[in-house]
């Protein structure tokens, strides 16, 4: 849901900060007593107070006696950043650093106008250059790691942040870049922690903020950061919640602020609060990406009313902000004929959805339309047995299409817009059965077990953020699993701190140790009478096999398990039970404990039986 950190606080600030250090001032090469450095002075002063138009005022005015100075030119660039004019800003800062190429503020600010206008790899050879100068400063290296984060590079991202927060240990906004950081992967903020202190001074900065907020003397980034620090902890999220949902009137409404109120909101599983919240965002700042993304995924859980349009502008801002996950190197293909060119389909998401997007492979077949297929390696034996692609690229890292050879590349969800495919269209499931002969002993092994054969995941990666949303805590399954008649089977591949328990409580068959790729799963998932599993990739395997499926879910509201009151949007043969509250799953497993029992006694009335 994230797009990125953006600007970290307000400019200002950034800039009020980084002139208390001698290192950090914006260097002047006029006579300290002549008038022009008098009013280079009061430009500077201007900005640290906020007085934007008065600071520009001034530096046009020099601009008329002295335009090829770089103090002066460096100033005007900082000022059309701070004012919003950020693509007008880059021809001055660019000629203040070639004049002047020790000029650490002025290299700061060409790197986050870069930024702004989508100019990455320039931002960040001009963001290493400033922080070759200002090694301490907060700001830049902030805007680095943003920059880093952006490609992908979350270790360098996560090391900038800890140098950070070394530096400014008082500061929140390296602590809200951890969160950010483990929003964007997500992954446990505390992972990215180099330093045992960090828990302290992030227990710091949420009582200073809640202290603040008491005394309504948050502005609306401070207050996003507040939330970003709560909704990251089970401890503190309900206190999240109750906080955004009181903020939904709050002005200025600032995207850090709004970003964080959408993660929250798509959480509980607000869908009516989502919407109307995200379709206001939108309407404000229709250009911003993660309000795109956000309306998009907002309207799709909330009905079919904008499929095409939600599909078309979430393949297009996803594009834009995850370039390590959508090739950039050839143009996107949006169904335009392509006569001799060639074109590649590619996985962008994760296993369970390149699951469901294997049945638009023989639909874009059926078009007449040749294009080859990649997906990650862990899935490209089982995308084998897909039908539709001429050519599986196997390639152990991120494909390049152009180096490839491709003219146009397009993701597996992208196909949906560039098909114009409507909801019904995509009803009717893939069925990507593994071969025969795949994973043949397990396969055996499994069908040797007596009475009903139930395939098991009851949590996932114990290192995600939202582990505590989505995994299950073993208590809440006592009674699933003293039902008899059942043959448990493990489809669960993390080291989860209570694995252990588990599989003695679930007196569990697991093969897991033996899987080497995903189609060994399938093949043992082929051999179940049903599966039971959290949202994850193994659920949507068995709804692509047709296996009789119960699905636990969080309360998020996904349009992968509901569209509007369809709650079988992709695999009818699901049953989808949610969660009570976030973290709770008593009456979700009460449910599923009466209708397993049904099940088994039905099965049991069966003549196969």
């Amino acid at each position: 849901m994230m797009a990125g950190w953006s600007k970290q606080r307000p400019a200002t600030t950034a800039v009020k900060e980084s002139t208390e250090h001698k290192d950090d001032s914006v260097r002047s090469p006029m006579p300290s007593r002549s008038d022009a450095a008098l009013l280079l002075g009061q430009v500077q002063t201007d900005i640290v107070k906020g007085d934007l138009q008065s600071a520009m005022a001034g530096v046009q005015a020099l601009m008329r006696s002295h335009p090829n100075d770089p103090a002066v030119l460096a100033h005007l660039g900082i000022c059309q950043n701070l004012l919003g004019e950020t693509a007008a800003s880059v021809d001055p800062l660019v000629k203040a650093v070639r004049l002047d190429p020790s000029n650490g503020q002025a290299l700061y600010f060409l790197a986050d106008s870069l930024q702004d206008i989508g100019e990455t790899e320039q931002a960040t050879a001009y963001a290493l250059r400033a922080l070759a100068l200002m090694p301490r400063d907060l700001n830049l290296l902030l805007l680095t790691a943003n920059l880093r984060a952006f490609v992908g590079a979350y270790s360098e991202a996560a090391e900038l942040v800890d140098t950070a927060l070394k530096y400014h240990p008082d500061s929140y906004w390296p602590l809200h870049a951890l969160e950010t950081l483990g929003q964007q992967t997500l992954k446990r903020s505390d992972l990215y922690d180099r330093n045992p202190r960090n828990a302290e001074a992030r227990r710091r900065a949420i009582n200073r903020l809640l202290a603040a907020h008491r005394k309504k003397s948050l502005d609306g980034d401070s207050l996003g950061v507040l939330l970003s620090l709560l909704a990251g902890s089970p401890k503190h999220f309900p206190t999240a919640v109750d906080i955004a949902r009181a903020s939904v009137d709050f002005e200025p409404m600032t995207t850090q602020l709004s970003m964080q109120m959408i993660v929250i909101f798509w959480a509980v599983g607000d869908r009516d609060v989502s919407l109307r919240f995200c379709e206001r965002c939108y309407e404000r700042n229709p250009d911003f990406p993660g309000y795109r993304e956000s309306l998009s995924n907002a309207w799709l859980a909330s009905g079919r009313e904008h499929w095409s349009s939600a599909w078309s502008i979430l393949t297009q801002s996803q594009r834009e902000t995850r370039p390590d996950q959508h090739p950039q190197t050839v143009p996107l293909w949006t169904g335009e004929k392509l006569g001799k060119k060639k074109l590649l389909v590619y996985q962008e998401q994760g296993m369970g959805d390149a699951i469901i997007c294997f049945r638009f492979l023989s639909m874009l077949a059926a078009r007449g339309i040749k294009f080859d297929l990649w997906v990650l390696p862990d899935l490209a034996d089982l995308a084998a047995n897909a039908t539709g692609y001429e050519k599986l690229v196997r390639t152990t890292g991120r494909v390049d299409p152009a180096a490839l050879g491709y003219d146009y590349a397009v993701s597996l969800f992208g196909l949906i817009p560039a098909l114009y495919l409507g909801p019904d269209e995509v009803r009717n499931p893939p069925i990507v059965r593994p071969a025969p002969e795949q994973a043949k002993p397990l396969r055996q092994r499994i069908a040797g077990l007596p009475g009903l054969r139930i395939g098991l995941v009851y949590g996932g990666n114990p290192d995600r953020r939202d582990d505590w949303l989505r995994s299950l805590p073993l208590d809440a399954l006592v009674a699933v699993s003293r039902v008899p008649g059942i043959s448990w089977v493990n489809l669960g591949i993390d080291n989860r701190p209570d694995r252990k328990r588990a599989l003695e409580m679930f007196k569990m068959t697991d093969l897991m140790s033996e899987v080497k790729c995903f189609a060994d799963t399938a093949a043992i998932v082929d051999e179940l009478d049903a599966v039971i599993a959290i949202d994850g990739s193994v659920a949507h395997l068995a709804g692509n096999l047709g296996k009789p499926l119960w699905v636990l879910a969080p309360l998020s509201a996904d349009w992968r398990w509901q569209v509007g009151e369809d709650d079988r949007p992709w695999w009818p043969t699901s049953r989808v039970l949610r969660s009570d509250a976030p973290g709770s799953w008593r009456v979700a497993t009460a449910n599923l404990e009466a209708e397993l029992q049904a099940y088994v006694a039905k099965a049991s009335l069966s003549p196969a039986n």
